[in-house]
């Protein structure tokens, strides 16, 4: 194989830039261009709260393949079959459908695509404004835990 074939192999026909190693130009997953994506497409939403906001835009800039969990804020409304399952003194757990579900590369389709029906938990936390940075490094232990 000639080196001007292996060049033209590990880079994306979207913006021209190197994949960066095997696995990405074998799925052809672009880091620059997921990132375009998310920006572009993901960009009208916002949690309410500037540090959740911040989690989430933090998360994104972290990801690094395309295997990797796509952050994301999820409206309450795109939850169906929510049902209580433990109660505590500070917070409340559910379970629930995502309707949409998440998005996860097809390494068929070679984009993004959604997982519907995805079965989730949802915690409801009291007198949240005193909780955010609390809950937010919960979030960030069960994440790196999942990596």
């Amino acid at each position: 194989m000639s080196s001007t074939s292996q060049i033209h192999w590990g880079q994306c026909d979207k913006c021209g830039e190197h994949y960066g190693d095997d696995l990405n130009a074998e799925s052809e997953w672009c880091k620059p261009c997921q990132a375009k994506y998310l920006k572009e497409n993901f960009a009208n939403w916002t949690s309410g709260n500037e540090n959740i906001d911040g989690l989430i835009q933090e998360m994104r800039s972290k990801i690094d393949g395309p295997s990797d969990i796509v952050f994301e804020w999820i409206p309450y409304n795109q939850f169906d079959n929510i049902r209580e399952d433990v109660k505590g003194n500070s917070s409340k757990v559910y379970s629930a459908i995502w309707k949409d579900g998440p998005l996860s590369y097809s390494y068929l389709k070679r984009k993004l695509t959604r997982v519907s029906g995805k079965k989730v938990a949802l915690k409801c936390v009291f007198n949240l404004q005193y909780n955010i940075d609390e809950i937010i490094n919960e979030v960030k232990i069960i994440l790196f835990n999942l990596i």
